[in-house]
């Protein structure tokens, strides 16, 4: 009975997180490919991907299942998944360490792991005290930054140890998290309060860019000099400058956006629908919409491009859509 209490009450408090459901049944479908059409596949793999992860050698793809306790690893040659990596408590995003092979992934039932790419094994974990959210690195590897959901906090952590060097105050119901291209700044999306967080890591002196909305997810262009920033509830992309600290442009009427992730050469940005189940594409200088979209599987959130394909995690069907450009 306390087993099945617990499960509830975390399955009640991801859901007011990110608005999915969670569940804690590690049963997988076994890895196959079906052709959807001629120019798109789907790969089947652990409870509610969410957030990807590709390897610096871009040869796997990490799958965060944020409804289960693994992350599925595919091989981007074949295609297939080769194999889990089990014990991770609720993974919910990636921070690649540096340029070296060691990842940072989190946890939401409180808990940072740091996994060896080259073999796809754990190396080192930590729990903490406070649901923990999402995550990132400065340049170095040697810092890494992870939301303290239930605290309103990011702390800061030595890369080596896991140990919390020091906290930051964010607004309320702190999900996403980028870091500037000079490692001075933090930006960190408040879900409730409608904001970001603009948080100077030297001095923790924390302004709010307020957006209105439910800001979610990060990511940047390579030298982060740029971040982009889904609202979910606002239906628009948020462009900031970070070394400004400025949303300095918009994409709007995009339904229920998710990731929003520039092309391998920068030149385009995938911007992913949650709700109608398709990936827009911008010119990512002019903004301008282009006419191609792609659809996907249900309920889609992450999207990496590699090479002339996309990869989308579908968390409505437990799978990931390899759409060929």
């Amino acid at each position: 009975m306390k087993k099945f209490l617990y499960i509830l009450i975390l399955t009640l408090l991801l859901a007011s997180c990110k608005e999915k459901q969670r569940g804690t049944d590690t049963t997988i479908i076994e890895s196959n490919t079906v052709d959807n059409n001629t120019n798109s596949s789907v790969v089947y793999v652990g409870k509610g991907p969410d957030a990807l992860f590709l390897t610096p050698d871009k040869s796997f793809l990490y799958v965060a299942n944020v409804e289960d306790t693994l992350i599925s690893v595919i091989d981007t040659q074949t295609d297939k998944v080769l194999k889990n990596i089990e014990g991770i408590r609720y993974p919910w995003g990636f921070a690649q360490l540096a340029e070296s092979n060691l990842l940072a992934a989190s946890g939401y039932d409180k808990q940072v792991v740091i996994i060896d790419s080259d073999n796809h094994t754990i190396l080192k974990e930590k729990l903490f005290e406070t649901h923990i959210g999402g995550i990132t690195a400065n340049k170095k590897g040697d810092l890494i930054y992870v939301i303290a959901i239930d605290d309103n906090k990011v702390f800061q952590l030595d890369a080596t140890t896991l140990n919390i060097l020091k906290t930051f105050s964010t607004g309320k119901g702190p999900d996403g998290i980028g870091i500037s291209g000079n490692d001075s700044r933090l930006f960190v999306t408040n879900t409730e309060d409608g904001s970001i967080s603009v948080i100077d890591i030297a001095t923790g002196q924390q302004s709010i860019l307020k957006t209105g909305g439910k800001p979610e997810l990060i990511h940047s262009n390579k030298d982060h000099s740029l971040l982009y920033i889904s609202n979910f509830f606002g239906n628009r992309i948020h462009i900031i400058d970070t070394k400004n600290g400025e949303i300095v442009k918009e994409i709007e009427n995009i339904k229920t956006p998710e990731e929003a992730v520039l092309s391998e050469d920068g030149n385009l940005l995938y911007v992913v629908s949650f709700d109608l189940s398709e990936v827009y594409v911008y010119d990512a200088f002019t903004l301008e919409k282009k006419l191609i979209s792609y659809e996907t599987g249900n309920k889609p959130i992450g999207l990496m491009p590699v090479g002339n394909k996309l990869y989308v995690s579908n968390y409505g069907d437990n799978s990931i859509s390899i759409i060929n450009k």
